[in-house]
């Protein structure tokens, strides 16, 4: 198709809420809209590495007919003519998933939607990729055997995050306003703060994940876009009550939006550097962090710093995940194909085997343990602040900061994963920019089934912290030298 440039030049940075005023009062269109995109893509693809494919001419007619709807006054419903991306480990039909693996590289295109896929379909959204993820999902950084690395759009040079990279780096690129992602142990929060954006991990449970299932229970479906008000409207899409869903508890419509403008004044607020477990935290990662907390204390809340008593939870982590990850290479690759999945699933492999099955369950109770600690400690208060990422991003080289003393993942992803564990909900969003210019994410949790209380604390943040935080990071993938910086 042909990438005409729109007479809009920034369509591809506005929020879902301005593009639905667009099209409604007939500034311009979804066709509009989508050749912003596509002109997005085309250039800065494939450099960037967020995508794993594409349906272009799909898209064109999905646009066109939504064009045609918005014309005559009748749009489909609430995301009509919005392009998004969606994580190549969720269906849609007519697509492959391959799930970032050679061994899925000939899977036939799907003949169904996943759940969230069919709400946000239903919803009028129009899908324009699918994004790239670390094999079946299984790393905190974008590095595939099937497609690769996926490099931050801030710099090239540096890790987007993982495993919903590809999602965080092309909504930060502007390839899209939003993009599904899935989050197991960071895998929303870690690259949305690395790239700059907002990533969400609600209650577990109320965004469905059929007809996948996560052997462990420590996943969550969830959205990423640049505006808070965004994912809220995402959120109130996505969280149908779905007949068959595992972790789900019966609930009526979520009305996100209704109350996400009315502060925080009253509300106690912990914050808290280290989880009180974490042995290093960047200094300036903190300290940003805690001035975003401030602006919430003087927007009426009650800030108190204190860490829950969890102790490290990070050896039990690290005990009982290879067996969830061989688990998952059981459930979707088939036995004939499995030499075909990449080094580091072959190694969970064997290290699963290792692990007895009285070990495994005594690793599952401790992470009960620390889920009730977690509990109790947001009985006390009503929304735990903490850094989401405790390192900046870092060169695709390497597995971890040069200054880091383990490359093991939960050593430097240390605030994220608790919260699975818990599967209280919990959002990064940018709160400062580091002295290399690089986003900080501040991650915001709450009680389990309070996600209202963690979007209204987002909303309220993101109108007091200054506009450079949200900077969009085009201009420096345009600029001349971005492959080298």
């Amino acid at each position: 198709m042909s990438l005409a440039t729109s007479s809009h030049p920034a369509l591809h940075l506005l929020s879902i809420e301005a593009l639905l005023q667009g099209f409604a009062t007939r500034q311009f269109t979804p066709v509009d809209l989508l050749q912003a995109l596509l002109a997005q893509i085309e250039r800065h693809e494939p450099q960037l590495n967020a995508l794993c494919e594409r349906q272009d001419a799909a898209a064109l007619l999905a646009a066109q007919a939504s064009s045609a709807r918005w014309a005559a006054g009748q749009p489909l419903g609430r995301l009509d003519g919005i392009a998004l991306l969606v994580k190549d480990n969720s269906d849609i039909q007519g697509w492959q998933t391959r799930s970032g693996s050679k061994a899925l590289a000939d899977r036939p295109a799907m003949s169904r939607d996943t759940s969230l896929v069919a709400r946000l379909r239903e919803a009028g959204a129009i899908f324009i990729g699918k994004t790239t993820l670390p094999e079946l999902g299984s790393t905190p950084l974008t590095d595939s055997p099937l497609t690769g690395i996926t490099r931050n759009p801030w710099n090239l040079a540096l890790h987007a995050g993982g495993s919903s990279g590809g999602s965080t780096a092309g909504v930060a690129a502007g390839y899209a306003p939003a993009a599904t992602g899935n989050d197991a142990a960071g895998s929303i929060r870690t690259p949305a703060s690395f790239c700059g954006v907002i990533g969400f991990k609600p209650s577990h449970g109320l965004v469905s994940a059929c007809p996948s299932i996560d052997p462990g229970g420590m996943a969550a479906e969830g959205p990423i876009a640049r505006h808070v008000r965004d994912i809220a409207l995402l959120m109130e899409l996505l969280s149908a009550d779905e007949p068959g869903e595992p972790f789900a508890r019966p609930h009526g419509p979520k009305q996100f939006l209704q109350h996400i403008e009315d502060g925080v004044s009253g509300l106690r607020i912990a914050f808290s550097a280290d989880l009180g477990y974490a042995a290093h935290v960047d200094p300036q990662i903190a300290a940003a962090c805690l001035a975003a907390a401030q602006h919430l204390q003087q927007a009426g809340a009650i800030l108190v710093q204190a860490s829950p008593d969890i102790g490290n939870p990070a050896p039990n982590y690290l005990r009982a995940w290879p067996v969830e990850v061989a688990c998952a290479v059981v459930q979707e690759i088939p036995a004939e194909r499995r030499h075909l999945v990449g080094d580091f699933l072959q190694q969970a492999q064997v290290r699963a085997r290792q692990l007895n099955a009285l070990d495994y369950a005594c690793a599952v109770q401790e992470r009960h343990q620390v889920a009730h600690k977690l509990h109790d400690f947001l009985c006390d208060y009503d929304l735990l602040l903490t850094p989401t990422a405790v390192i900046e991003p870092f060169a695709v080289e390497r597995l971890s900061s040069p200054d880091w003393p383990s490359e093991i993942s939960a050593m430097w992803q240390p605030t994220t994963f608790p919260f699975n564990f818990s599967r209280q909900p919990a959002l990064s969003m940018p709160c400062g920019l580091s002295a290399g210019g690089l986003p900080i994410g501040l991650q915001i949790v709450a009680r389990f089934d309070r996600d209202e209380l963690v979007l209204r604390a987002a909303r309220t943040l993101e109108k007091l912290l200054p506009e450079g935080v949200f900077a969009h990071p085009a201009g420096l993938l345009d600029a001349p030298s971005a492959s080298t910086r």
